[in-house]
């Protein structure tokens, strides 16, 4: 009986009496713990930027962990200073902004409507397909830069629930830089614009 007890406290995890919790070995929770730290760790430090942090062999199983973890924080973030495309419509002699967006808006209730998501595709695919395309630089007010646009292009819309038709103007938008966000009132400048006529 001595034996079986001496046998049962070596094992990593034990039965306690019935109705008790299952106890486990401090060693073994801390091994486990090291096993998924460090591979971790590694990743995390091959994808960030050069530092002053170097682990070991980290040149040589650079490669590997590039092929299992290709993604990169990139993946999962876009980055603050992307353009964005904002779409308007020319009705009654007068541009509207046609941007669906933000998804978590109230009127796309709060991200049960996924009608917006597809609207950025179909910016794309607009810009794609466009014939006689171009693009008017913007360094003014926006009202003013699609007043003196080149003319515009001719580009059928082919999606299934389009929600752009007609006089359509797509302005690329940069954000405006943190240093600067005193200094205007808008989150985005214009940069450039192109102006469609999209049959629906």
């Amino acid at each position: 009986m001595p034996l079986q007890k001496d046998w049962q406290d070596r094992l990593p995890l034990r039965m306690e009496q019935p109705g008790s919790s299952v106890g486990f070995s401090r060693r073994w929770v801390l091994l486990a713990a090291v096993a998924w730290l460090l591979p971790a760790l590694y990743v995390i430090q091959i994808h960030l930027p050069g530092n002053a942090l170097t682990f070991p062999g980290q040149d040589t199983v650079a490669t590997t962990v590039n092929r299992l973890a290709p993604q990169g924080w990139s993946f999962f973030t876009k980055s603050p200073r992307e353009s964005e495309l904002q779409p308007y419509v020319l009705r009654s002699g007068a541009w509207e902004d046609q941007l669906m967006g933000p998804n978590s808006a109230p009127h796309n209730v709060f991200g049960l409507d996924r009608r917006s998501r597809s609207q950025g595709i179909e910016m794309a695919l607009l810009l794609a397909e466009a014939d006689g395309m171009r693009w008017t630089k913007c360094d003014r007010d926006l009202a003013a830069c699609l007043d003196r646009a080149k003319g515009p292009g001719t580009v059928a819309n082919r999606v299934p629930e389009p929600t752009l038709c007609g006089r359509v103007a797509l302005v690329e938008q940069k954000p405006v830089p943190f240093a600067w966000r005193d200094l205007m009132d808008a989150t985005h400048t214009p940069a450039r614009l192109t102006v469609l006529d999209v049959a629906c």
